[in-house]
């Protein structure tokens, strides 16, 4: 017998196994599966819950973007003090600040209405070994923010000849 027969018969015989079920039981599936009510309790249970409905993204976004004001503000003071670095380049956005220090480093900080925490994303690349890598943080409060930005500049201010 050829491998070729023996992959059709295998398949004849598995066909043959597996009949459809009897329809007494694909009814008795369906009436359990009645999905517009099983919907219907599914919302009924979410509404007595006690949560209200979703905020919308605008409204998210602008909660959060008071929440990144103080790390805003943290920014244009630590934009001032390096003003005459041009190596460092700093943009602000309502919800988001990117640091370039140098070539080699990007360091970006944003809030938005579906994150808990300030996500940071620090990006570190050695163009000589054609390697980059990035580590992503979070923080709970904008002093935590804050404090990593002053490092990340400081670290790099240090290291300048």
């Amino acid at each position: 017998m050829s491998l070729l027969d023996f992959i059709r018969k295998q398949r004849s015989q598995l066909h043959r196994a597996l009949q459809p079920a009897p329809v007494e039981v694909e009814e008795a599936i369906l009436k359990e599966r009645d999905i517009k009510a099983l919907l219907h309790q599914e919302i009924a249970a979410a509404r007595q819950s006690g949560h209200g409905p979703w905020p919308s993204v605008k409204k998210a976004n602008m909660e959060a973007s008071l929440q990144f004001k103080p790390v805003l503000e943290a920014t244009r003071h630590l934009a001032q003090e390096l003003a005459g670095n041009e190596q460092i380049t700093v943009t602000m956005r309502d919800n988001e600040v990117e640091l370039a220090l140098g070539q080699e480093r990007r360091v970006r900080v944003s809030r938005y209405g579906w994150h808990r925490n300030f996500a940071v994303a620090d990006n570190i690349s050695c163009p000589d070994l054609g390697e980059s890598f990035e580590r992503t943080y979070s923080f709970q409060t904008p002093d935590d923010v804050i404090i990593f930005l002053i490092k990340a500049c400081a670290d790099f201010l240090a290291r300048q000849p």
